[in-house]
């Protein structure tokens, strides 16, 4: 039997900073997915680093340590952008490891998991959550994600997640901005439970302007220019990687609206992909 665990990436963050004690994020899953295949015989895929600690770690969790998972693992998310590749490979390697196993991991217990490898975002839970990624806990469940299309371009290069959270001026700098992230929080909130993806696109470009201090990304203001002038509702940031989105309501003609920005970035950003927000999280079945 073959067990397939889908794992959503994300486009960055709706929300990224300190607040209330923490570092956290409120995450913004995508309609992209890593899946990882499992079974109990046949040849071991190679894995990424993160993935095979992610099996070993699971099978250890499980007391399998023995137990002869073989995993095969693809992906259609970015590497190294934000966009949460290495928490869906993580997370789809680690459910799919379980299945293999007899067990069906509840989303706390991928989460205990993930963050043991690297801080970790949380598009594995269902719907939107405001996530410790340090911490690996939910500060709160935040409901289901709206109907939305995202307009996502890289501003290029590759941002390394471990590297980035080890910056030991990290946490100070994200404090020098908590007035701005609860601002934005607030606003998400209200975005969130009212249905208005105006107020989360307001909610989101603040969050990631406040972040250009911490990761600048000098595309952003021509990038939030031209898509509030192609009929955008916001930017989205990933806070700690290379891409930005544009939030768009799911009626939009994304393709019009990708042909005017192109035009206006004038290769400042690059196009990756037209996606939708998802409630999905982690999804299995078997083969």
């Amino acid at each position: 039997m073959v067990h397939v665990a889908s794992s959503p990436g994300s486009c960055g963050e709706l929300v990224q900073g300190y607040g209330w004690g923490s570092s956290f994020m409120i995450t913004c899953p995508i309609d992209r997915y890593s899946r990882a295949e499992s079974r109990l015989a046949g040849p071991q895929g190679t894995l990424p680093e993160k993935s095979e600690k992610a099996l070993r770690r699971t099978l250890r969790y499980l007391g399998k340590e023995d137990c002869p998972v073989r995993i095969r693992l693809t992906s259609d998310i970015p590497v190294g952008k934000g966009m949460a590749s290495s928490t869906a490979d993580i997370s789809a390697v680690c459910q799919a490891a379980a299945l293999a196993c007899g067990r069906c991991l509840a989303p706390d217990e991928i989460a205990e998991i993930a963050i043991s490898i690297e801080p970790s975002d949380a598009t594995f839970y269902p719907g939107v959550v405001q996530f410790d990624y340090r911490g690996g806990t939910v500060i709160r469940r935040l409901g289901p994600a709206p109907e939305a299309k995202i307009l996502v371009y890289d501003c290029g290069g590759e941002v390394d997640t471990l590297l980035f959270n080890s910056r030991k001026d990290l946490v100070a700098m994200q404090k020098a901005h908590e007035s701005e992230i609860r601002e934005a929080v607030a606003l998400c909130l209200e975005g969130l439970r009212a249905g208005s993806l105006d107020c989360i696109g307001k909610a989101a470009t603040l969050s990631a302007f406040a972040n250009q201090d911490i990761l600048y990304k000098e595309a952003l203001e021509p990038f939030y220019e031209a898509g509030m002038r192609a009929g955008g509702l916001g930017v989205i940031a990933a806070h700690s990687g290379t891409v930005l989105g544009l939030l768009l309501p799911p009626e939009a003609e994304a393709e019009a609206i990708r042909y005017d920005m192109d035009a206006a970035l004038a290769g400042c950003a690059s196009f990756i992909d037209c996606v939708r927000m998802t409630n999905s999280g982690m999804m299995v079945k078997e083969l």
